[in-house]
């Protein structure tokens, strides 16, 4: 997703924007595989060596508290990705609230807000791996009310933000097919009119990488909702059900549906945008090249946008 945000050069037909945000998605995803890294390793090394017994010991429940961090930065980004949309398709006279300073503001607060909670969290929770069922243990029943406290806010937040973003994105989609069927009834008795502001412009028009990118947030909110359902009922509700053998494979799940979050996004995108995946193939075609040596690009070799967008590599005779 980085390759096709940025390198598409004057054909880039996202914002600024809007790049900048799903910067920081990506960013939020890549930090979700640290604890996969240093934590789950390392507990493997120390079963069979635990001499690393008390070195690991913090590393595992400093690192097993950024998923907090992570999962926290990757849901909140989305809600910013989601606002933004909102904004741009459906309020675009406060667009405005996106543009310059303003934005890196937005972003600068949004790490701040995800910095607090984990720090709330390292606080209030004991969080570490358990090598032995390959699980995420989270103890915050400590004699402090405030933990228990502090629990049922998490896990209602961490369901919230997803619900708002699926109200909000039927709320873009039905203002969607609100305008097209305004603009093809409009278009049965005169011709549209060229309006000289830019947003209501934006506004109108909805191209069809708008609808790919609709289309890939509300998947991804949806992977959101139910991981957390599946990360806090799955594994206790088929070991109630199927018994004491269906632990270990319900932790394997889990562990396997994280990665599967953070792969998500970038899955529905390619799926949903050909013009995406040809850009990953041209860039992907000369790394291919220069590995095996051919580090001279053909001059008479250009690349052709058609009207479509799709890249062709033509040979001028």
């Amino acid at each position: 997703m980085a390759t096709v945000l940025f390198c598409k050069d004057r054909n880039n037909h996202y914002s600024r924007e809007f790049t900048l945000i799903v910067l920081q998605v990506i960013i939020s995803n890549f930090t979700a595989f640290l604890p996969q890294i240093l934590v789950v390793l390392p507990e493997i090394f120390k079963t069979k060596n635990n001499s690393y017994s008390s070195e690991t010991t913090w590393i595992n429940r400093a690192f097993s508290t950024l998923n907090t961090f992570s999962f926290f930065s990757i849901l909140h980004f989305s809600l910013l990705l989601t606002l933004n949309r909102f904004v741009a398709l459906i309020l675009p006279k406060y667009y405005s609230l996106f543009e310059s300073a303003k934005l890196y503001f937005l972003i600068a607060v949004v790490w701040l807000s995800v910095l607090v909670i984990t720090s709330a969290d390292f606080y209030y929770c004991t969080r570490r791996f358990l090598v032995w069922n390959l699980s995420w243990e989270a103890n915050c029943a400590k004699s402090s009310g405030m933990s228990k406290t502090w629990w049922r806010i998490y896990y209602r937040y961490a369901l919230l933000i997803p619900s708002v973003m699926f109200v909000m994105y039927i709320a873009i989609f039905y203002n969607i097919r609100r305008k097209r069927h305004f603009t093809i009834n409009n278009n049965g008795k005169q011709h549209i009119m060229n309006t000289g502001a830019r947003h209501r412009s934006n506004a109108m028009k909805i191209p069809h990488y708008e609808w790919s990118m609709l289309i890939q947030a509300s998947w991804n909110c949806g992977v959101l909702e139910i991981g957390v359902f599946i990360y806090n009922f799955v594994s206790p509700l088929l070991t109630k059900i199927f018994g004491k053998e269906a632990d270990l494979p319900s932790r394997i799940f889990i562990n396997c549906y994280i990665i599967f979050i953070c792969s998500v996004l970038p899955t529905v995108h390619f799926t949903y945008s050909k013009q995406s995946r040809t850009i990953v193939k041209y860039h992907l075609y000369h790394w291919l090249q220069l590995k095996m040596g051919h580090l001279e690009i053909n001059p008479s070799s250009k690349v052709c946008w058609n009207a479509r967008n799709n890249v062709n590599v033509a040979t001028v005779a």
